[in-house]
């Protein structure tokens, strides 16, 4: 039986979101995998060829070595037997190959290939990629809040990560994904889920990820405890310490010293409480040293450099500090945490 192309109708549309709404903040994809997978599927889908497509730069054209362009790279969901799943192609080449370790892996090897080992398409079934996962000690989710804000949101393909780094931002989002790694878990719901920390997916580097994410979730915690209602400003350090984390759970940074390095001084500044939780300020301009931090972080040996590293996140907290201003009364850049 081969597989076939498959449409939700506006009810069953209606029927997957009512029973997303439903969902507990996190599901485990088994409880229910033909769902998970339907839920998994459509987040794709949507992805595929728009700016939040974070698999188009892994997908290169056989025949000249060229990436595809992000705009030949078309979707549909599909269904195999009892499997629901995705076929991902491009308009400009039938012979694709992939560049980047694990990518294979999450691909079905007999659907997609052709006689000369090259791909016409990916076809992609999150149920058996649950089970990979699964194989590597590691429990795939559904996450609601987060579903609600990119699958069942107000999605635009033409606005990166939905406009989201805010939304992450405001709602500490670093809790909750510090607190899904130190349990073991993933969220897959989207393409940078599966190409960022499902594909390549290894148990081996999970022990020190989970005993650094539970410390992350530790600090973080302590960190605001005084504070119900915290700043923007002081949700910088937190959210940046997140984005580290992000990078350690992705399975090319697996136990990157410089991603550690970097993560250690961070969580040490935030036990200092350089800048604190419940400082009622106004911040006037994101941070321009954030991504300087992001850069060294991935830089290869920066690790050896502990005296730039600390100069470096030393730069991040007088950079808050200078573009924020206190305002006790202001109001619109305090956020509750969830």
């Amino acid at each position: 039986m081969q597989p076939t192309a498959y449409s939700f109708s506006a009810n069953e549309m209606k029927a997957l979101q009512k029973k997303f709404n439903s969902l507990s903040e996190v599901t485990s994809f088994s409880s229910d995998a033909q769902f998970a997978s339907q839920i998994a599927s459509y987040g794709i889908l949507r992805e595929i060829g728009s700016v939040n497509d974070e698999l188009a730069r892994f997908i290169f054209d056989a025949r000249n070595g060229s990436a595809v362009r992000l705009t030949s790279l078309k979707a549909e969901i599909i269904k195999w037997d009892h499997l629901f799943g995705l076929r991902i192609w491009s308009t400009d080449t039938q012979n694709l190959e992939l560049r980047t370790p694990g990518f294979y892996e999450v691909v079905h090897p007999v659907l997609s290939k052709n006689e000369d080992g090259t791909l016409h398409s990916l076809y992609i079934f999150p149920e058996i990629i649950n089970e990979i996962a699964k194989s590597q000690g590691v429990e795939l989710v559904l996450v609601k809040s987060w579903g609600l804000n990119s699958i069942f949101g107000g999605f635009d393909p033409t606005k990166g990560y939905y406009q989201t780094n805010f939304w992450e931002l405001e709602n500490n989002d670093a809790l909750k994904f510090s607190d899904l790694i130190r349990q073991g878990k993933v969220a897959f719901m989207g393409t940078h889920d599966l190409i960022a920390h499902i594909a390549g997916i290894n148990c081996m580097h999970w022990p020190l990820l989970k005993k650094k994410a539970n410390e992350v979730y530790k600090s973080i915690t302590d960190y605001f405890k005084t504070a119900l209602r915290p700043s923007i400003s002081s949700l910088i350090v937190p959210y940046t310490i997140g984005v580290v984390l992000d990078d350690l759970a992705q399975p090319p940074s697996y136990s990157s010293k410089s991603h550690l390095a970097f993560l250690d001084e961070l969580l040490a500044r935030l036990n200092r409480n350089e800048i604190p939780a419940n400082l009622s300020t106004l911040l006037i301009e994101f941070p321009v040293s954030f991504q300087n931090i992001i850069n060294l972080s991935r830089t290869v040996g920066f690790e050896n450099s502990p005296e730039q590293v600390q100069a470096a996140v030393t730069a991040l907290t007088k950079d808050i500090l200078s573009k924020s201003f206190s305002h006790s009364t202001h109001r619109k850049s305090e956020v509750t945490l969830v």
